[in-house]
This record gives C-alpha cells, sequence and structure tokens, in this order.
C-alpha cells in the first residue's frame, strides 16, 4: 500500500545547475523512503492514490490519479523560497478497495513525518484522505499533549459530516473525525470555510448544529469577507493545533474544473490565500492536505497549478508552527 518517492515524476525547465535563484521545484525536491527521514524540520509531500470513497459515495471516479498528475503539472513552477527545497516520500495507495487500511496508513505516516520534526503536505486522492490524516494528528498529539484543542480547518463547499455506517466515503470524513475525537476523549472544533448552502442539505446544517460546527458560507465571503476572517481567527484562537484541509470542489468551476464533485457560484484563490495565511500566523499549524484533483475533467492544468498555488502558499517563509524556524 506505499511506494516511496520517485524522481521520474519530476521534470522542467533548467535555467542553471547551481544557481538556486534559477532552479524550479522538479530541482529542489528530493525524493525518498518514508521510513528513511531523518529529524530535519522541512515540508514534506506525500500523496494518497484513492477515489474509492468519491466511488462510494456516488461521485466522479479519478482522483486517485491525481497525486502523480500534481506532481507532473508544477515540476516547472519557480522556487521562490529560502529553504533548499522538500522531501517527496511517494504515494500510499488502496488495494482492493480497502480504502480504511490505506487511511490508517496514511495516518500512520502522518504521526511518523510529525514526530520527525516534519510538515506533512498531503495531496489526495478523494476527500476520504482528510480521515486518515486526521487519525495521524490525532495520535500525535496524544502522545505529545493529551490537552491540545484540535482544530480542524477546511476550506470547502461541503461539511462532510454525512452518515456512513462503518463504511468511510469521501462525504464522511469529518463525522468519522468527531467520533474518534470522542472515542478517545479529545477536544475537538471543526470550522469550514466557503459552505455552498444549496450543496448541504437542512440535514447536514442540523448535524453542523449538534456537533457545534462553525462556518462561513461563499455568500458571506463574497460580501463581508473581513468579518468571515474575523470568526475564522476566533476559531484559530480557540485552538492548540490546527490541521488544514482543502477541498478542490470549493473553488469556482473556471478555475478549478478538475474536481470529483464541482461546485456553482466557488471562491477564489485569494480567499483561501487569505485563510493560510491566517492559519500559518498562529503558529499552530500542524498539516495540510489538498483534496479531490481529477485529472480525467482538468482543463489545461488549471485545477492542479491551483493545487500548486496552495502547496506555495504553505511553503512561503513565514514561520507556522510554534518555535519553527521556517
Amino acid at each position: 500500500m506505499y511506494l516511496p518517492g520517485n524522481s521520474e515524476h519530476w521534470s522542467g525547465r533548467v535555467d542553471s545547475i547551481s544557481d538556486l535563484d534559477q532552479f524550479r521545484f522538479h530541482q529542489v525536491v528530493r525524493c525518498t523512503d518514508l521510513n528513511e527521514m531523518d529529524g530535519v524540520e522541512e515540508i514534506v509531500l506525500i500523496g494518497f492514490e484513492s477515489d474509492e470513497g468519491v466511488r462510494r459515495n456516488n461521485g466522479r471516479v479519478g482522483a486517485a490519479e491525481g497525486p502523480d498528475y500534481f506532481r507532473s503539472a508544477i515540476g516547472n513552477l519557480c522556487w521562490q523560497a529560502d529553504e533548499p527545497g522538500f522531501l517527496d516520500v511517494g504515494n500510499i495507495f488502496v488495494e482492493a478497495e480497502n480504502l480504511e487500511d490505506a487511511q490508517a496508513e496514511l495516518g500512520n505516516a502522518i504521526q511518523l513525518m510529525l514526530s520527525k520534526n516534519k510538515t506533512p503536505f498531503v495531496i489526495g486522492g478523494g476527500h476520504e484522505t482528510a480521515f486518515g490524516h486526521f487519525q495521524g494528528v490525532l495520535a500525535y498529539l496524544h502522545k505529545i499533549d493529551k490537552n491540545s484543542r484540535i482544530g480542524i480547518l477546511n476550506i470547502d463547499a461541503h461539511f462532510d459530516l454525512r452518515p456512513h455506517n462503518g463504511i468511510s466515503h469521501s462525504g464522511s470524513p469529518f463525522l468519522q473525525a468527531h467520533e474518534l475525537a470522542r472515542a478517545t476523549g479529545a477536544d475537538l472544533k471543526y470550522f469550514v470555510y466557503g459552505i455552498n448552502p444549496f450543496n448541504n442539505t437542512k440535514t447536514l446544517f442540523n448535524k453542523a448544529e449538534e456537533l457545534g460546527v462553525g462556518f462561513c458560507t461563499n455568500q458571506e465571503i463574497f460580501e463581508e469577507e473581513d468579518k468571515s476572517l474575523e470568526k475564522l481567527e476566533a476559531f484559530i484562537k480557540s485552538r492548540t493545533h490546527i490541521y488544514l484541509t482543502v477541498c478542490l470542489d470549493v473553488f469556482e468551476a473556471s478555475i478549478a474544473p478538475g474536481v470529483s464533485a464541482p461546485a456553482w457560484n466557488g471562491i477564489q484563490f485569494r480567499h483561501a490565500k487569505k485563510v493560510i495565511e491566517l492559519a500559518k500566523a498562529s503558529g499552530k499549524l500542524l498539516s495540510m492536505d489538498v483534496c479531490e484533483l481529477n485529472p480525467g475533467f482538468d482543463q489545461d492544468n488549471r485545477t492542479a497549478r491551483l493545487a500548486g498555488m496552495l502547496f506555495c502558499e504553505l511553503i512561503k517563509n513565514e514561520s507556522f508552527r510554534e518555535g519553527s524556524s521556517m
């Protein structure tokens, strides 16, 4: 269920072979095995090759091809960070439709990366990626600080709080996260930025109220973005650690056509950029993922490059973890 990083997935133009200021992503990435990481603080890319959760949720399959497509699409981006690069530790994949085992494997990988002072960036894969990711965050925090107050910050058009009957899918990760937190005694709060009311039933809004979920709708963001960001900032201040997840279907379809469940009246990149900046500035951001990249429906690599720009926002040089020198 795991394949190490492979440099063959990275390529692009070469302007210099020695001047870091002229390097592109394919020149600064270091591909390695997850189990060979050292303890140096840096960003680590890992893919989650899964659309099994999307299939179970009756969505458009194809997101399992997202991780390697992402790599091929962003290899030619120009490197702007001061750091010498980042790690690519390869992909975790679903074997014989066994999503639950793959999610557990992703959780183990996230826990390992965090324990090695890494900042994980996961590229999906359907949004079922998030439950595996959360398992790793929770396990890590349970070891270092059982009194931590975990915040899941989701930039998404959907709550993804749908019932699952014990079978994971792309519409259930955050209900499963709440259930796991309750079972382990963890303090979890959840906030969604970009909710489209017409993509969520009244039942889902009721479930969100029952769980104490905070949210801003797309219309609130369009009309009163400052107030939306204030609400979000209050959520971040109430938590000790933040796990940030982004579903690409939250964006306007013209800039993100290649998703599993296309939305309408979506937000723009600039809206998400401000959210990432707030999360990083808090010093509480542990890890991040970007989900639902579906190559079969993309146009001119637009969605993959949007995902790449979200990755770039994480990489930018501001400090984003307490005590970090990055």
